[in-house]
């Protein structure tokens, strides 16, 4: 007889529950080993297997991302260090305009000039210079950031032109105008000749011959031969044709002259020939009114002061009978004390001593004591 209740085997010795209610569920399927209860609770636990071998290798896939992750996002922070970022409004902001834009006429150009802060440069492209000739600005030049200067060539004497400048920044972004300069070039005026320089105490006087009457003059000084700035040693334009520079006993300079027509443009000349001052190549000029006063034992020797200032000291030397001159001594004043008597007669000559050469010497011939008579 079957038991109503109670449990059963399958074939592989897997126990399975039932009880009454499931009877009517397997009439007439003896035999074939179908219970539904039975296979339920079977594909149940099959599930819960499943499941939990889903959540093994879900937590192990959990393990492997966070470990790639560790590896990963520093690598990728790392590749993207240098990476620009988004554009910021500062980038798009208008530039700062160029400044104090002037212009000079010299000679067969007109040179223009401008200021530019050196620390807003970083932003800035390049600079835009304009240029109109009565009607609308046009685009003259464009220029380099680190450029503060541009010669214009093409121009006519006696006719008017305005210049004005701007700055465009990396996105290209133009900044405001700088001022704008109005000139009308003139004919240019010859230059000064005759150029010379004495040294009068501490400074240096440049004269020169002008060429017409009425002109101004600029004045321009250098360390290196033929290498001259655009600006002028003096502060404003000359009337005069002389000019009192301060001098170096120590340093070579060139000096040259430019004429010009009026002080706004400058429209200067050519300059003039190149003068050197080098005060090795200065010379003193003889000493005057040598005197003396020869004791039993010395001779005492005067004489005036040099007329140059730049003299630094005077050597004197002696000849006896029979010999040539020898430097006997130096002095840095006009009086010398020779200690050795002149009983027979002693020739003198004294020269002044400049920067590197002496000057020609001065001479006194026949010192020589005489006893007082008795």
């Amino acid at each position: 007889m079957l038991n109503t209740k109670g449990s059963t085997k399958n074939k592989i010795g897997t126990s399975y529950n039932y009880d009454e209610s499931e009877k009517s569920c397997h009439s007439g399927l003896s035999g074939i080993g179908c219970f539904c209860n039975v296979s339920a609770k079977k594909d149940s636990g099959q599930a819960g297997m499943t499941v939990l071998r889903y959540h093994r290798t879900f937590y192990k896939s959990i393990k492997y991302i966070i470990f790639l992750s560790l590896i990963i996002v520093p690598i990728l922070i790392l590749a993207s260090c240098g990476k620009k970022g988004d554009p910021t409004l500062k980038e798009f902001a208008k530039p700062a305009a160029p400044s104090a834009l002037k212009a000079i006429h010299r000679e067969e150009k007109i040179v223009l000039l401008w200021n530019y802060p050196a620390e807003k440069e970083t932003a800035v492209a390049d600079f835009i210079l304009l240029k109109s000739s009565g009607a609308e600005f046009e685009k003259l030049v464009l220029l380099e950031k680190s450029k503060r200067t541009f010669e214009d060539t093409v121009f006519e004497t006696d006719k008017t032109y305005s210049y004005k400048i701007i700055a465009r920044n990396l996105k290209g972004v133009y900044s405001g105008d700088s001022n704008v300069v109005v000139v009308r070039p003139l004919a240019v005026p010859p230059p000064p000749s005759g150029l010379s320089f004495s040294v009068r105490g501490n400074s240096l006087l440049l004269v020169w011959k002008p060429d017409e009457k009425g002109l101004l003059y600029n004045i321009f000084r250098s360390s290196e031969k033929g290498k001259y700035g655009i600006s002028p040693v003096n502060s404003s334009p000359v009337s005069d044709s002389s000019f009192t520079d301060a001098f170096n006993i120590n340093k070579t300079v060139y000096y040259t002259v430019r004429s010009l027509r009026s002080a706004e443009i400058r429209d200067e000349g050519p300059p003039s020939e190149e003068l050197a001052v080098d005060p090795a190549e200065f010379v003193p000029s003889p000493l005057k009114n040598i005197t003396y006063f020869a004791a039993p034992d010395r001779v005492f020797l005067y004489w005036d002061g040099p007329e140059e200032s730049w003299v630094t000291g005077f050597r004197i030397y002696r000849k006896t009978e029979g010999q040539d001159y020898k430097l006997i001594g130096e002095t840095q004043i006009p009086v010398f004390v020779d200690k050795e008597p002149s009983l027979t007669g002693n020739d003198y000559l004294i020269n002044a001593v400049g920067p590197h050469k002496e000057g020609p010497g001065t001479e006194i011939r026949g010192v020589k004591y005489i006893a007082p008579p008795e």
